[in-house]
Formats: C-alpha cells, structure tokens, sequence
C-alpha cells in the first residue's frame, strides 16, 4: 500500500506545473532570475524511479533550460526547466513547455522541486502539499503569501526573491517525499 500511495503522490507533486488535481504547491512568480540561472549537463539524460514507475528525458533546451518528458503510468507530459541555486542548493522551477498559449485567462504555474545529483543518481524532493496547506490555515508561511485556489492547490503569491530568502533556511518539514531517479543508459545505434 505504501508504494501505491507514494506513487500517487510523486505524480502529483511531479505534475505541479500542471494543475490538473488539488494537490499541489505552486508559485505565479519563477524561483530563478536571468542572474541565477544555472546549467548542470549532468541533468540531461534519461531518468527513471522504477518503485514508481516513472520516467524523465532531460534535453537541452534554449539557452540554459531544459526540456523534460516526463512519464507516468498513463500518460507522457513535455514540460521545461530551469536550475537555480539558492546558497549552494540546487533547485528545478517546473513549467508547462514553452511555446503553447493556452489562452488569455490561464496563468501559468511554476513547480519547485530541489534536486541533488550524485553521479547517476537524481533526488528530487517537492515542496510538502500538508505543511503548506497548515501555513495557509494558520497563517504561518513567514515571508510567504500563500493561497489557496478554487482547487485548493497552494499557491504562493510571494515575487522570486521573497521565495529564494525563504529557501535559504525553510522549515524542514516544508519538503515532501524524495523521489529518487537512477540514469538509464542511453540506446545505441
């Protein structure tokens, strides 16, 4: 049961810059600026969480982002990223890919995740969708504005380097669940 239950967690706190279910932390506004924008080749790859049944594609996008396929048990979802470090912290901003415009009163969201890369190993951990839904009931985001919205997903409301001060010392129990990823070796000719 546990892994059933970590496996729907992980998808859903993986797809956060999807807002397709109540269960995600988002922010309106990027974690990384022009200045704070970070390349790390070791990302690009394949990845995949074999517990959860989940896989990603690292591409190099434009400039220093990059675009991530992301699979699930049911469904593929392109998205971009762009790495930030916050005091030595590497962190992935998770959006809808690029390029489509889904309209004038859709907003687009971005996913956290913070990440560790250790030779072929990826750790990406969520923000915790419980510890932030307490800090919009009790008001204790600290420098945060959090809200919820008609989904009741949390979104935070608080400009880029609000949420990167907030991230040099967050309570721990602000992050979720790991989830760990082992590099695939890439296919031959």
């Amino acid at each position: 049961m546990r892994g059933s239950y970590r496996s729907i967690y992980t998808a859903c706190a993986l797809l956060g810059a999807l807002s397709s279910s109540a269960c995600l932390v988002v922010s309106l506004q990027p974690l990384y600026d022009d200045a704070s924008v970070v390349f790390e080749e070791a990302l690009v790859g394949r990845w995949e969480d074999a517990d959860d049944q989940i896989s990603a594609t690292v591409e190099r996008g434009d400039w220093k982002s990059y675009k991530i396929s992301y699979t699930d048990r049911s469904s593929t979802r392109p998205l971009n990223g762009n790495l930030t470090s916050v005091e030595n912290v590497l962190f992935l901003d998770l959006t809808e890919l690029r390029g489509s415009d889904p309209g004038p009163y859709l907003v687009p969201v971005h996913g956290i995740f913070r990440v560790t890369l250790d030779d072929d190993t990826l750790t990406a951990t969520p923000l915790d969708y419980g510890w932030f839904t307490r800090a919009v009931a009790q008001k204790t985001g600290g420098r945060l504005n959090l809200a919820l919205d008609d989904r009741r997903n949390v979104v935070m409301t608080s400009p880029t380097d609000e949420i990167r001060r907030w991230l040099v010392r967050p309570p721990l129990p602000a992050f979720g669940t790991a989830m760990t990823f082992v590099r695939k070796a890439e296919k031959g000719p």
